[in-house]
Order: structure tokens, then sequence, then C-alpha cells
């Protein structure tokens, strides 16, 4: 890898009685040495470190606000070798978004081709459960072995769950299958957003990263009309056999790219004993036993024997207690830092994990609201999605230029970040606001459009929210973390982010399950069982084979249903909301304190 090396500028030192402390969440006044300043070995690094107080110098880039270092920063250009290796990682990128969104919009269908409509949420969280329980496993690692390695290892799980998908004989088979997909996905994931910090500085990453979202989201802006045109077409089955080939093509450009870093071994170091001993397999174990346990948890509608909760609260605690022990015990290097975790770092992604929560609530809620109450199919869904998926693009693309502006100003890239997050923060949670209005007020297969256009704005709102905290958020954690530990900072902040992904599809699906059974029970009455089971086994069977004097009232009670798996979504949010605002007071008093 071409690194780009710029020129240190020396910044003066300033004396303060003011104070700052440690802890995000409490008044910036304690006491502060008037030795802390900004260092010129690791300006970038030190101007974020002295919220902190950590004096331990790390590799990093250059301090943003010098104007000498923007400068020459402004004739950075990547050369041929990173371009194939940012080349590799998103198209990447574009199959895993891809494959999701095309799920999401077809998963309804798939679920009752099997006549097992009751385990359609199994087919969406089998992919994302793994792709959480394993993200922790490709930071840290790809600091031992290699990003390269790593990566293709990645690839080929995900090639290998989408052939498997393909050729699935029933939903179990077929979650077992996006599970593996979901080993290889979350690799792939992580590992753009590291490689991209590997070749980009801090400066340019913005709008490296606004591309990277562009390139994500225009993936799930074709995947729902793809999925639809599936559907019609060659079938669901064709629909994951036919991103086979082009996996293999990613896998091929991967294979000639040389992507190189300071810190990690080269040759036949990166593959001894003594390096591999580094690689936390416990760690990983028990994180993974940890995060898959919370989601079983979570995903619980009512239908788990007792005996299989016990386990599962059995696996809770044990692996708790078991990742402490082997991290502080056995470990050679822990999977996480702890102060990773414990400061800023940990809080911002606790925030960013919400913010996906509420966009994959509205990713898979919306299609399902679509096509149950208002009766729309899937090709059109896919034309509603896309309003959401696009402006996520867009969000991610004007905050690259917003953060690049600031960049060149006496204002810090950095406070630029953090004040965006919060607004864009609150701006998502408005285009959620107007979804379940939209829900709560709107009488089922409404025919005039006012609703469409209200849902349209609503879906646009909560994009532009999501896409547009990306980069601010990267930017802080990259500028914090330093080089050498970047890679397990994203790492904390894509756990946390895919956790709220996963719970945002798990805790809604759960309380519209058992709302559902609940109201229909009430209102058909314990003697209609059958007819209960077969309307939650296949949804499709409201309009092809309910008596028609049921339907309205039917109709009305999935409607309800799904605007009550809208209310804990709520409290999380205005929770992670009140957060940020003190996330973001506490980080500007620390940065009028640096800056003077």
């Amino acid at each position: 890898m071409t690194s780009v090396k710029l020129q240190n500028v020396q910044s003066p030192k300033k004396e303060s009685t003011t104070t700052t402390t440690t802890d995000v969440l409490s008044s910036p006044e304690g006491s502060r040495n008037s030795n802390d300043s900004i260092h010129s070995e690791d300006s970038e690094d030190s101007f974020l470190r002295d919220l902190e107080r950590d004096q331990v110098h790390r590799d990093s880039t250059p301090d943003l606000a010098n104007p000498a270092i923007n400068q020459g920063q402004k004739t950075f250009k990547l050369d041929k070798n990173s371009r194939y290796a940012l080349i590799a990682v998103w198209i990447g990128n574009f199959l895993c978004a891809l494959d999701g969104t095309i799920v999401s919009t077809t998963m309804s269908n798939i679920a009752s081709d099997f006549g097992q409509s009751n385990l359609v949420s199994w087919i969406a969280v089998s992919y994302l459960l793994t792709s959480t329980s394993f993200q922790p496993l490709y930071g840290k690692t790809s600091d031992i072995i290699g990003r390269k390695t790593l990566l293709i290892i990645a690839q080929a799980l995900f090639g290998l769950g989408i052939l498997l998908s393909g050729i699935s004989t029933n939903v179990e088979t077929l979650s077992l299958s996006r599970a593996l997909s979901g080993i290889g996905g979350s690799g792939m994931m992580t590992l753009t957003s590291i490689i991209i910090s590997d070749v980009v500085p801090l400066s340019q990453r913005p709008m490296y990263s606004a591309y990277g979202s562009v390139v994500d989201n225009t993936s799930k802006m074709l995947g729902g009309p793809l999925g639809g045109l599936c559907i019609a077409t060659i079938g669901w089955r064709w629909m994951f056999l036919s991103q086979v080939p082009l996996v293999l093509i990613c896998i091929g450009i991967t294979s000639f790219v040389e992507i190189k870093v300071d810190h990690i071994p080269e040759g036949p170091e990166r593959f001894s004993k003594k390096n591999l001993k580094r690689i936390d397999l416990g760690g990983i174990i028990t994180s993974n036993f940890l995060v898959s346990s919370i989601i079983f948890l979570v995903s619980d509608d009512g239908g788990y024997p007792t005996y299989f909760k016990n386990i599962l609260y059995i696996t809770l605690f044990s692996s708790i207690i078991g990742y402490i022990y082997v991290e502080r015990y056995i470990a050679v290097e822990t999977l996480i830092e702890p102060k990773l975790v414990n400061g800023q770092i940990g809080i911002l992604g606790l925030v960013n994990g919400v913010q996906s929560l509420l966009f994959y609530f509205v990713l898979f809620m919306t299609p399902l609201y679509l096509q149950l109450i208002q009766h729309i199919n899937v090709t059109q869904i896919g034309f509603y999605t896309m309003f959401c998926v696009v402006s996520t693009a867009v969000g991610s693309v004007l905050t690259g230029l917003l953060l690049k502006r600031y960049n060149s100003s006496e204002e810090s890239i950095i406070k630029a970040g953090i004040w965006l997050n919060l607004i864009t923060f609150i701006g998502q949670i408005g285009g959620f606001t107007i979804l379940y209005l939209v829900n709560e007020y709107v009488p089922p297969i409404e025919e005039r459009f006012y609703w469409k256009l209200l849902l349209i704005i609503g879906l646009i709102i909560s994009g532009l929210g999501v896409g547009a905290s990306g980069p601010g958020c990267s930017i802080f954690v990259f500028g914090k973390a330093g080089r050498k530990d970047q890679a397990s900072a994203f790492t904390v902040i894509n756990v946390i982010k895919s956790l709220g992904n996963v719970l945002g599809i798990s805790l809604s699906l759960s309380v519209y399950t058992r709302e559902l059974f609940k109201r229909l029970y009430g209102f058909l009455g314990k003697d209609q069982s059958e007819l209960v089971k077969k309307l939650i086994k296949d949804s499709s069977y409201i309009y092809n084979g309910l008596d028609q004097q049921y339907l309205k009232e039917v109709l009305g009670i999935y409607r309800v249903s799904l605007v009550t798996a809208y209310h804990p979504i709520f409290i999380l949010s205005l929770l992670a909301l009140i957060i940020m605002f003190l996330l973001n007071r506490s980080v500007q008093k620390c940065l009028k304190i640096i800056l003077g």
C-alpha cells in the first residue's frame, strides 16, 4: 500500500486552568495539566486524545485544522493499487447490500412458497445474527494475518452461503445458508471501512466514506425492484444463484491486489505460530455465544419452550463470565480494547446502533405494511423503498461535502461531524414519526394519494438522517483511535450498529407477532385456532382465502399490530437522542478549550 506522508507542523502549547474529564456524559470541568498540548508527532490523535488525556502516542494523520497541512492534502491522489483495492471492497459491499435488500423485499413470498410464513423473521434474522456476532473476528484478526487474506475468506464464505440459499428446500435450510452468508458478509462490510482508512488520509475520509455509501445505497435501491422482478420472472432461487458469478469476480479482483499496512507482519512471519497465537479465539467464541443468546432472547415471540429459554439465559450469563475471564487471563491480545468501549467511541457506537435499528425497522416493516395492509404488490413496494435508499446515499454525500468544507476552516472537522450526527439523528426520528402516523391513521386499502406522499416524505427524511450520520461518525472514530487501533475501534462501532440492525428486526417482529396472535384470537375466538394459525403461517391467505366478511376487521388487527411494533423503537430512539445531546455538548466544550 502506498501511504501518504505529510509534513508535521508544530502546534504551539497552550496553558489552561479549564478542565476536562474522561467521562463523556459528565461535565468537562476537572483538572487539566498545563502541559497537555497538541504534539506535532501525532497532532490529529492528540487533538482528540486530549479529550480523555490519553498519554499513549500512536500513529495518526496530521492536524486537519492547520492550513499548511490542508494545502498539502489537496494534492492527495490514490495510486493504482489502492484504487483497485477500493474497487474490490466496494464490489463486495455492493453485493452484500444488494443481497440484503432483495431478501427484505421478497422474504414474505419465499416463506409463503415454502408454506412457512410464520418463520419469515428467521430469513432476515439468521443473516443479521451471524453478521453481527462474527464482526469481532475480522477487526483485530485483520491486524494479525492481513486484510487481503481475511477479505478473500469472507468473500468465499459469502458466496458459498448464496449458492446454498438458492438450493434450499425449506425455511430452516435457507436460514442456515443465510447465516453462512452472514459470516462472510460481516467481514466484507467491516473490512471495507478498515481498508478505506488504510489508504485514505483522515481529511479525505468523509468523501470516500460518502462514495462507499453511494455504492452501498445504489445496490439497496436496485435490490427492491430487482427482488420484485425476480419473483415475477425467474423466481427467488435464481435470484440467489445469479449472484454467485459476481462473487467469484470479486474474489478474482481481490487476489491481484496488495493491501499492506505498516504494523501487520509480512511474509512467513504473518502465519508463524507466534503471530497466530495473537488471535483471540476464546474471545471470538464467547462473544459469539453472547451476541447470539441476546438475539435469540429478543426474538422470542412467546413460542419458545421453557427449557429452551433457560438454556438461553444460562448461555448468556456463562458467555459473559467466559468472555471476561478469557480477555483478562488468557488472551495474548484482547479482541476489543476496553478503552474503546468505555469512552466516547462506545457511546457514539450506542447511538449509531439505535440509528441503525431505526433504519432497519423502516426497511423491513414498511414492505410488510404496504403488502399486508395496503395490498400493494412486491414490484411497487420496491418503488417506495427506493426513496429511503436513495436519500441515504444523498445524505452521506452531503455530509461528506459539508465536512470537507469545514476541513478548510478554523473549526475542526471533528466538531462538525459530531454536530451533524446530532442534527441528522433528530431528522431521522422526525421521518420515523411521519411513518408511524401513516401506519396509525391511514385505513387499510386506502385509495387516496395523500398517504402515499406522506409515506414517501417519511422515507426520504429517514434515509437522509441515517445516511448523513455515517461520515461524521467515521471521522470521529478514526481520528480518536489512531491508525493502530482503528480496526478494533471500527469493529466496536460495527458490532453495535449490526446488533442494532438485528434488534430492530427481531424486537419489532417479536412485538408484532405477539400482538397479532393476541388480537386474532380475541376477535375470532379460540375455537378458530386453525384459522388463526393459517393467517399467521400464510399472509397471502388474507386476500386469497379469508371470508370477505372478516377482511376489514382482520386488516385492522394487522395494522394495529404493526403500529404496536413502533412503540419500543420510539422509546429507544428518545433515550439515544438524549445521550447524543449530552455527548455532543461534552465534546463541543472540550473542543472549545483545545481550539482556544
